[in-house]
């Protein structure tokens, strides 16, 4: 169990190290299962962020069409559907590589750069991005540029199940 943390505009509930197996299983050894443990945790937090922050809109972070196809499914929408958190999803245009493939942050960052397309108007909404782990950080700093540069969003904050120590450095 975990309380639900927040630093700068990041709230998330675990530290990896602390779920690393959970989250490994739920994403490589297609134990969706593990959905449906950690949803409990995730609504609760979810709906703290919602209140705190006047969210209009959750969004989770895609997966790749490649990653689909292989796993069968997006992990974070397996844990919002278990959480019963209404959510809506955005395109990943680009095929990334596996971003704990890439050691180095400024290639993390270009491996995402323009991977993500928003078809719908969030014009001055308040946008709370929802992701399995944050490692350096590239991924979501990659959609809020997207939501707030290109859509013009009030607001972009994120929520993680896991964020990876480093980050804060």
């Amino acid at each position: 169990m975990s309380d639900l943390k927040k630093r700068e505009n990041l709230y998330y509930l675990y530290y990896y190290t602390d779920v690393k197996k959970i989250i490994f299983d739920l994403k490589f050894k297609n134990r969706k299962g593990v959905a449906n443990s950690l949803s409990r945790y995730v609504k609760e937090s979810i709906e703290q962020i919602q209140i705190k922050e006047e969210i209009d809109v959750v969004i989770s972070v895609p997966v790749n069409k490649k990653r689909f196809l292989e796993r069968g499914y997006n992990q974070v929408d397996e844990i919002l559907k278990s959480a019963d958190i209404k959510f809506e999803n955005i395109e990943r245009i680009k095929n990334t590589k596996h971003m704990y493939e890439i050691k180095e942050h400024e290639k993390r960052k270009e491996n995402v750069k323009k991977a993500f397309k928003v078809t719908r108007d969030y014009f001055q909404k308040n946008i709370l991005i929802v992701d399995d782990i944050v490692t350096t950080g590239a991924t979501i700093k990659e959609i809020e540029k997207e939501f707030l540069e290109n859509q013009k969003a009030k607001s972009v904050v994120f929520f993680t199940i896991a964020v990876v120590r480093d980050y804060f450095k």
